[in-house]
């Protein structure tokens, strides 16, 4: 899971020292240290944790947020100001830390706010998967063009579709194979909405194939008696859509 974070901080010092305590959760932060840094950045930029001073060199922080689209976005205030309190949870805050606090709160903060983001996050695709899945027709279809022909192929069919580089194997009913010169993710953002889920870096499996599913969970049996593997990161969330 990709999080974006920023820290909005007027004292370089401590900006440094918060970006140290939260860098090995983020692959990028980005830092502002003045409230025209902080407009300029939140109105070109979204992220998905603010780490925001309240009082800056230049004003409130709150005139930044109030014309940013903070939908998406959790809130950590840090701030030696404890009137500003009730002003920041009218944003929706999750923390307001004050100033000394100590190394070990601001992580517990960051921590506790990135398990509600995938918690959030995991929710959503089951959503998703149960809404696509109700409302989609009883027969549907895909064309696969290689250099030879052009296969019309009923997603029914197809039992599993594997990566090769830049290419994309299918494997369908009857022995069916066909290759096609795009690669699996392309596919995957195409079949997701249509009882498929990608197991596995290499693999997007039909869902409505599946005949059993190792104790393990470590991999699943189709129909064709393929056995394709499960990366664990994908385990309980192809366990939660199949009910098991």
């Amino acid at each position: 899971m990709t999080v974006s974070c920023i820290i909005i901080e007027d004292s370089i010092k401590q900006s440094n020292v918060n970006r140290a305590l939260v860098k090995e959760h983020f692959s990028n932060i980005d830092q502002v240290f003045s409230l025209e840094e902080a407009k300029q950045k939140l109105n070109t930029s979204s992220y998905d944790i603010i780490i925001a001073d309240v009082h800056l060199g230049d004003g409130l922080v709150f005139d930044a947020l109030r014309e940013a689209n903070l939908k998406n976005s959790k809130l950590i205030f840090t701030t030696s100001h404890s009137e500003y309190a009730i002003e920041a949870f009218k944003f929706s805050a999750l923390s307001y830390l004050l100033k000394p606090y100590s190394d070990n709160e601001l992580k517990t903060e960051v921590l506790r706010t990135l398990d509600l983001i995938q918690q959030e996050n995991y929710y959503k695709q089951i959503e998703v998967f149960f809404h696509n899945l109700q409302s989609q027709q009883q027969s549907q279809r895909i064309v696969l063009k290689n250099h030879d022909l052009t296969h019309v192929v009923d997603l029914q069919d197809i039992y599993y579709a594997q990566a090769d580089n830049n290419y994309t194997h299918f494997f369908c009913s009857g022995n069916k194979k066909v290759l096609v010169s795009k690669s699996l993710k392309t596919f995957e953002e195409q079949l997701s909405k249509k009882q498929f889920f990608r197991c596995h870096h290499s693999y997007l499996i039909n869902l409505n194939r599946i005949k059993a599913l190792h104790k393990s969970a470590d991999a699943v049996i189709l129909d064709d008696d393929s056995t394709i593997p499960v990366a664990s990161r994908k385990k309980k969330l192809l366990q939660e859509l199949l009910n098991f």
